[in-house]
């Protein structure tokens, strides 16, 4: 079996008025070759919204819209 390498990862916020940061999403880069590759994969997914969520957590599309709007 060859080595694999993942990278798990979790996006927090903080808002205008909060006091902390706020879970707001989370996942996996998959497993790869190396370390490298991993991470590569891990910025495309988080570059183009494409995280998990769970109940409470605001839609990947809202946040990219937010972000687009700050801009």
């Amino acid at each position: 079996m060859a080595t694999e390498y993942r990278i798990d990862f979790t996006i927090t916020r903080r808002q205008d008025g909060d006091e902390d940061f706020t879970e707001i999403g989370f996942g996996s880069s998959g497993a790869w070759a190396t370390p490298a590759q991993a991470a590569e994969m891990l910025a495309a997914g988080v570059e183009h919204y494409e995280w998990e969520t769970s109940a409470g957590m605001p839609d990947p599309e809202d946040v990219k819209a937010a972000v687009e709007a700050d801009r």
